[in-house]
């Protein structure tokens, strides 16, 4: 499963999280602004994309690998 991470006030991450919703991936998020939780490692931008402690994307480049990952399988 997908960690979404984001924070307030930030456009790309309702834009990130409507398309993840839309493609039906399985996913959580945290809002850093509302959560003591953080990223596994540190991050500088929003929203970003983990699967596990793999850094997979930021901003709208995740809408980008969800898509080219449910092409190649």
């Amino acid at each position: 499963m997908y960690t979404l991470f984001t924070a307030d006030n930030c456009t790309q991450c309702a834009q990130v999280e409507t398309f993840l919703n839309y493609s039906n991936v399985t996913f959580r998020i945290v809002n850093v602004d509302a959560s003591e939780e953080r990223p596994p490692i540190q991050i500088f931008a929003f929203p970003a994309l983990f699967s596990g402690k793999q850094l997979l994307g930021y901003g709208t480049d995740i809408n980008d690998y969800i898509k080219k990952k449910s092409t190649t399988g």
